[in-house]
């Protein structure tokens, strides 16, 4: 499982006495919507994880907060939620800076605890008489769960203790004389008619006090105007293929080298690729073999024998998406061999085999000479891929000959290597021109016969 360590809450206490603030929270959206978020990669600096203290706002208690992606039980929104276990003292969960606490009337989140669980909620205000300062007024509420599955938390109305603090330090601030007079317990919307009227804040949700473990999704946060819900999800991965070369022949292998990257470019560390494979004339893709993820990086080799499209899927995991390369295509040429056979009456017969068999290909007899390959004869492969070609000639001479075969449904053209072929011992010989390849700019051999 992905593992990471989430923000704390005094980056958005900070951000609160800002005098720059702009609405960047969901309280200014006109509908309900939904923001997927990919690991840890909230879109603004508005709305986060958090780690608080139970007892106070910036009581943490010091210990590592290892962060679960998980995947499946009913998660409400999305496949996955965030899954913690802490050891007591502190709670984890999300953090919402808002433009207007009057306008936001949902900030919550969704809580599955087997076990049960306790946190605490937070709600900071800056009234307007604090406006460009570092002074701001928090509230606190304890929270508990039964034990349970999915169900909905929401912190609006609950009823706060709250304490006059600097931001900044972190230290209670002196009353002053232009103070006005505050309850030591209210709710938000009660609290803010004492102090002057709405303000700019933020609230805070966490469990886990008590050292059960929990899972949190679907982030909530807004009101009348709209509702934002921050569906946590997993990293999203890209999958990629490359191919040793674009082409083998049969019996050579060729490697496939796959690649696993997250959405951001980095390397997925560890996972399995699937190999994959669509043969020619095959309908779809075939599990080939699975291979373990090292660094990002996978490889396996192969030895088709027809075209064959290839890639490399990611079936995805708890805490990273599934994922697909692009195809690479390989193609495939024939092993073709040529052997010279001497019959009794002193003729001499080119043979040889096709690979991969395939019975009707058209095998043509080719005489190199220095101008141009002359075609010489031909002949049809039997069901085992194997012909057999009379040379009614060989002009009292030594020739090299070679045979080619067409490309067919799945193989490319092919051509064997060239063989010597000289009159059969004790017949007369001629003078005959000396042989030669054909120079790189020559006709390749090509089937005459049809």
């Amino acid at each position: 499982m992905r593992r990471a360590v989430v923000l704390v809450i005094g980056a958005v206490v900070a951000a609160v006495m800002s005098a720059s603030m702009v609405l960047g929270s969901a309280a200014s959206a006109s509908a309900d919507t939904t923001v997927v978020v990919r690991g840890f990669a909230f879109p603004d600096a508005y709305n986060s994880l958090a780690i608080v203290g139970c007892a106070g706002l910036y009581d943490r208690v010091p210990e590592p907060i290892p962060t679960f992606l998980s995947r499946g039980d009913g998660a409400p929104a999305g496949e996955r939620s965030l899954k913690y276990d802490l050891a007591g003292g502190n709670a984890v969960g999300s953090q919402h800076r808002v433009a207007s606490l009057a306008a936001t009337t949902v900030a919550g989140l969704s809580l599955a605890a087997p076990s049960g669980t306790t946190g605490v909620a937070y709600v900071g205000y800056q009234p307007p008489a604090d406006r460009d300062s570092d002074r701001i007024w928090v509230g606190r509420a304890e929270l508990s769960a039964a034990p349970g599955g999915w169900r909905p938390v929401d912190v609006t109305g609950l009823s706060y203790t709250w304490s006059h603090v600097d931001a900044v330090t972190h230290a209670p601030v002196p009353p002053r004389a232009t103070d006005l007079p505050a309850p030591g317990s209210a709710t938000v919307t009660d609290f803010m008619a004492t102090q002057g009227g709405d303000g700019q804040g933020f609230y805070a949700i966490g469990f886990g006090c008590d050292g059960n473990p929990f899972k949190i999704d679907a982030l909530r946060i807004g009101g009348p105007a709209g509702v934002t819900t921050y569906d946590l999800e997993g990293y999203t991965s890209v999958t990629d293929i490359a191919a040793s070369g674009p082409s083998v022949v049969v019996g050579d292998a060729v490697r496939l080298d796959g690649t696993l990257l997250s959405g951001s470019g980095v390397p997925v560390p560890d996972g399995l690729l699937v190999l994959e494979a669509q043969p020619f004339g095959a309908k779809a893709f075939s599990p080939v073999e699975g291979s373990e993820v090292r660094g990002g990086h996978v490889s396996l080799t192969v030895q088709p024998t027809t075209r064959t499209l290839y890639r490399w899927r990611f079936l995805g995991s708890s805490s990273t998406d599934a994922s697909t390369s692009a195809p690479v295509v390989v193609d495939v040429t024939p092993l073709v061999t040529a052997d010279r056979l001497a019959d009794r009456d002193g003729g001499v017969t080119v043979t040889g085999t096709m690979t991969p068999a395939r019975a009707g290909v058209v095998a043509t007899l080719w005489r190199l000479t220095a101008k141009r390959p002359v075609q010489v004869g031909s002949a049809r492969t039997d069901a085992d891929g194997r012909y057999a070609i009379p040379v009614a000639d060989t002009l009292g001479g030594t020739w090299r000959y070679v045979v080619t075969v067409p490309a067919t449904a799945g193989n490319l053209a092919a051509t064997s290597p060239a063989l010597s072929i000289g009159p059969p011992p004790g017949a007369p010989t001629t003078s005959a021109p000396s042989p030669s390849a054909p120079s790189p700019s020559a006709p390749t051999p090509t089937d005459t016969s049809r």
